[in-house]
């Protein structure tokens, strides 16, 4: 392998390491937890709002689970919640609740708190789940509110988890579905129990309440209503309906709804996205959430990039589709196949092994080989690069790697980038595994051929030429669509919400 074949090649194939984003993070999509606004008890004259643990404990499930959390209420703006729920309140009632501790201490979290979606201006369709918290206030903020009433019964209608505890299941005792019947007409349901709000009532010697959930919902027609043991959690659920008791009932009702939407992965498009060389599956940190909000996203991290300890020397080509491909077999149905960079070959090659998994192939300033290409094949032809001269290529512990100039590199791969990306893809990048790039793939009409292909083009890129990928494109004869970015070699870090509107776009 000679010096120019291998600066040929580097030219091509970077993708520079992006800043790794915090892993797990909203890489699941969004849930939308609704709180009552402010108000004021006419029973008994307290400032009343929401349960703390309503609000803490699912927040704290989802975001575990991988789920982005907003926080609305019908009238936006700042949220109250209830002082006994407090854990730093002076009557020390709910002073065990560390979660609600740590969510107070949080000055993100109090910032949604202070600031929550006005519930008019919110799109359901970007939400996987909602999530109705309870307290004092929905007693009178929530029972009358026919616009929330519309709002859920509108989202459960969607067959999404729509779920609702303790004193917020009061808006079950009056929305109704389009036919006229209450949503709950023969449902299992719970909300917070009679006896627990006869607990309340003698705790602060007189009545809290204006009326009682239980009470209400057992005179309703064929109505289901259940209860647990008092102050215990329990939840329950019956279709995309999900209710829990009261306050300690909040993480068991967000349970139930993760395992719904885990289950419910089926009705998504999934997206599997590749990263291309010296990079990891960070690189798609720009675009892995948000994509999410209405999709399933795996990201592939291949064997010896990021965290993975594979010895560089001991990969190929195979290695890496494989590792592809077994990501893929664990998906629910077929999956869109992103590649970038590097990538496009490895996506080829995965689509030439499991083509009846994959609904279609989309590369992204990446390599479109034809049967016996490799990177350096490629690479060879491309006479738009600037990093042509700047690589070193060195052979220490047996291992094949390449070194380069920031002041070069920099402008080649990501001039367009904010600056602390210009950094981080000096101070992210990982050495690549040279092996993988001088094989040659293989690939059938009868397999390879038969997967929808769509490319999207750097128009400004100085890793692989804009020239080159037209090349590629034409030379495969089979591209379904193509669309174009006016960005450098990273169009998913520099236009992150367009590459999104573009890819799923390609159909």
């Amino acid at each position: 392998m000679n010096m120019k074949k291998i600066v040929l090649f580097v030219i091509a194939i970077t993708s520079a390491c992006i800043a790794p984003a915090q892993h797990h993070a909203g890489h699941n999509g969004k849930v939308l937890l609704i709180a009552s606004n402010p108000s004021v008890s006419t029973q008994t004259g307290w400032p009343i709002g929401v349960w703390f643990a309503e609000v803490a404990h699912p927040y704290w499930e989802f975001a575990e689970a991988g789920y982005t959390v907003d926080i609305a209420s019908p009238d936006g703006g700042e949220i109250k919640f209830d002082a006994f729920s407090d854990p730093e309140d002076p009557s020390r009632y709910a002073a065990f609740d560390y979660v609600s501790l740590g969510f107070k201490k949080d000055p993100v979290r109090m910032e949604q708190v202070k600031n929550t979606l006005k519930l008019s201006t919110v799109n359901p369709a970007d939400y996987k789940a909602i999530f109705v918290c309870g307290g004092q206030g929905p007693m009178y903020t929530f029972i009358d509110n026919a616009e929330l009433h519309r709002f859920f019964v509108d989202f459960y209608l969607t067959g999404k988890p729509a779920a609702a505890i303790c004193h917020g299941t009061s808006i079950l005792l009056k929305t109704k579905l389009p036919n006229g019947k209450f949503l709950v007409d023969g449902k299992k349901w719970t909300g917070f129990a009679s006896a627990e709000e006869q607990y309340a009532d003698n705790y602060v010697g007189m009545q809290i309440q204006p009326f009682r959930i239980e009470d209400e919902a057992r005179k309703m027609p064929n109505s289901k209503f259940v209860v647990g043991a008092p102050f215990a959690p329990f939840a329950v659920q019956d279709g995309n309906l999900i209710t829990g008791q009261q306050q300690n009932s909040g993480a068991a009702a967000a349970a139930l709804v993760i395992a719904e939407l885990e289950r419910q992965r089926k009705n998504y498009p999934t997206y599997v996205l590749v990263h291309g060389a010296w990079a990891d599956e960070s690189a798609w940190g720009f675009v892995r959430s948000a994509l999410a909000v209405r999709a399933n996203v795996e990201v592939v991290n291949l064997p010896a990039h990021g965290v993975d300890l594979t010895p560089k020397s001991s990969v190929t080509l195979t290695s890496y589709a494989t590792a592809v491909a077994n990501v893929i077999k664990r998906q629910p149905g077929k999956v869109v196949l992103v590649g970038h960079s590097m990538s496009g070959m490895v996506i080829s090659l995965v689509a030439e092994m499991i083509p009846d998994k994959i609904e279609r192939l989309v590369y992204v300033a990446a390599y479109l080989p034809r049967s016996g290409e490799s990177v350096l094949a490629l690479a060879g032809q491309d006479k738009e690069s600037m990093l042509g001269g700047i690589f070193e290529y060195n052979a220490e512990k047996g291992e094949k790697r390449m070194a380069y100039q920031r002041e070069v590199v920099v402008p080649a791969l990501c001039a367009d980038c904010p600056d602390f990306m210009k950094d981080n893809i000096v101070k992210y990048y990982s050495e690549e595994p040279t092996g993988p790039l001088s094989e040659a793939v293989t690939l059938t009409s009868a397999r390879f051929g038969k997967v929808p292909k769509y490319y999207i083009y750097a128009s400004k890129d100085y890793a692989i030429g804009y020239q080159l990928q037209q090349q590629m494109v034409k030379a495969n004869g089979a591209v379904k669509k193509t669309a174009v970015m006016e960005t450098s070699h990273l169009p998913f870090v520099v236009q992150p919400q367009r590459f999104i509107e573009i890819l799923t776009s390609l159909k």
